[in-house]
């Protein structure tokens, strides 16, 4: 059975070299981020963001990491990256929605390209809201 596991900001250096090349992926499919690998190293250990990983077996099979922003009216579990194989079944995603629930969240969001928004609606009954558009200065 997998499970999902919050790392605590004095664990990530222990675990980037296993975490950072799953998550990577994210940075070199998408050339306009606002931010890179190594900034967001600094950001989890700042605890500015939150670092998962998703273990079988004993192995992390996946990572992804979340952004809480509290809003008059929600506090939000932002998805900002994630990697691996199979993060997200059924009981992964329970144990994710729990942990938000457990802390006071009460919406979960991600960014999406086109593509990506329908495997969130399957593997996590995500619903696109919006599209963002952006012009750097």
């Amino acid at each position: 059975m997998k499970s999902v596991q919050l790392v605590a900001p004095g664990h990530i250096l222990g675990l980037w070299e296993t975490v950072w090349p799953m998550l990577n992926v994210a940075f070199i499919n998408y050339e306009h981020g606002d931010y890179d690998i190594e900034q967001l190293k600094v950001l989890l250990i700042k605890e500015f963001q939150l670092l998962f990983v998703v273990v079988k077996d004993n192995k992390i099979i996946g990572c992804f990491t979340v952004e809480v922003i509290n809003q008059i009216n929600h506090k939000v579990a932002f998805t900002t990256c994630m990697g691996g194989k199979e993060l997200f079944d059924a009981n992964t995603v329970k144990q994710y929605e729990d942990w938000c629930k457990n802390n006071g969240i009460t919406k979960i969001r991600a960014y999406a390209q086109d593509a990506q928004t329908k495997l969130f609606k399957i593997k996590m009954a995500l619903e696109k809201v919006t599209n963002v558009v952006e012009k750097t200065l």
